[in-house]
């Protein structure tokens, strides 16, 4: 079946839509869709299919979470449900979630519109959890950076060459000191960067791609911001720091919502925490890893950026 059969059977069969026009975003794999569709009543949607095994129950609980948010009123995707009112579709071994578009404009590195986002997602940390198991796990969970994510980091020492060993090293610690402390967790988006915010005609900023969200830590969600504030995808072996960009998230960030003095001692393993990140689930899929390894090279410039970051951000703690 092509993609865009595959794409019309779900909208007709599964959510009763009539589309008028269906657009292929990319990447696509045999196993995942990703489309926009137009309806007859000029609604647009986001349609996603995922053919793995535990895809069912993962869309089930981003499908919850989707609708706690919508439930407290914070601006973000809205869930559609299927025709027999459920909140994941399923045909043929696909498993579907159906959302609202967001329109608007994704920010790039050079916005000024990173005190929003830092807003919005601070008002993410501040919502309610009414009952902790329906909600996935975020990457920001503490409970699987020791066991899974440092486990990875530390495994692989034998496996790239020693000149990466030192940048190795400083991640796993920075988050053993992370797992080793208690912080209360709230739901977190896990992907937190301005590839991932809209700028709406309504001059606000939603997040979009709620996969990596969940309950985590706050403060992993804003070190992730602060760092990939800075990453230019044109330059990814430049590392520009803006001070004015991280005094914009810490403001828009604690406008409503202040840091803890646990969590401000934390910034240096939160910044890190993207780059631990990264590199586990990175040197777990290759064998071998060389001393001019394109990937590694491009994070140690991240990292030589990061103690920078850290400094700014801390002093922007009110």
């Amino acid at each position: 079946m092509s993609q865009f059969a595959l794409a019309t059977e779900f909208a007709e069969t599964v959510y009763q839509l009539q589309p008028t026009h269906i657009e292929i975003l990319p990447p696509f794999f045999d196993w995942r869709g990703l489309y926009r569709i137009r309806d007859t009543d000029d609604r647009v949607w986001i349609l996603r299919l995922l053919r793995l095994p535990a895809a069912l129950d993962a869309f089930s609980k981003t499908a919850y979470l989707l609708q706690s948010l919508e439930h407290q009123r914070y601006l973000a995707p809205r869930l559609h449900l299927t025709y027999d009112h459920q909140q994941v579709g399923f045909r043929d071994g696909w498993s579907s979630l159906l959302l609202s578009y967001i329109d608007g404009v994704v920010l790039d590195v050079q916005s000024t519109d990173f005190t929003l986002l830092g807003t919005a997602l601070a008002q993410l940390h501040t919502l309610s959890i009414s009952n902790e198991t329906n909600f996935p796990r975020s990457r920001c969970d503490p409970a699987i950076l020791q066991p899974q994510t440092a486990r990875q980091l530390l495994g692989a020492k034998e496996r790239i060459a020693p000149s990466f060993h030192l940048l190795l090293a400083t991640l796993h610690g920075s988050l053993t000191l992370l797992s080793s402390q208690e912080s209360p967790l709230c739901l977190t988006h896990g992907d937190c960067w301005y590839k991932n915010a809209i700028k709406t005609p309504a001059d606000l900023v939603v997040l979009i791609d709620w996969d990596c969200a969940g309950i985590g830590l706050p403060i992993l969600d804003l070190g992730y911001l602060l760092l990939t504030a800075h990453y230019d995808l044109n330059q990814p072996f430049q590392m520009v720091i803006n001070a004015d960009r991280i005094q914009a998230i810490m403001d828009g960030y604690q406008h409503v919502r202040r840091l803890t003095r646990l969590e401000s001692s934390q910034l240096v393993s939160a910044v890190l925490f993207a780059l631990a990140f990264h590199v586990a689930e990175y040197v777990t899929e290759q064998p071998v890893i060389a001393s001019d390894d394109v990937f590694l090279r491009k994070v140690q410039v991240r990292f030589a950026a990061s103690a920078e970051i850290t400094q700014l951000a801390r002093q922007a703690v009110r």
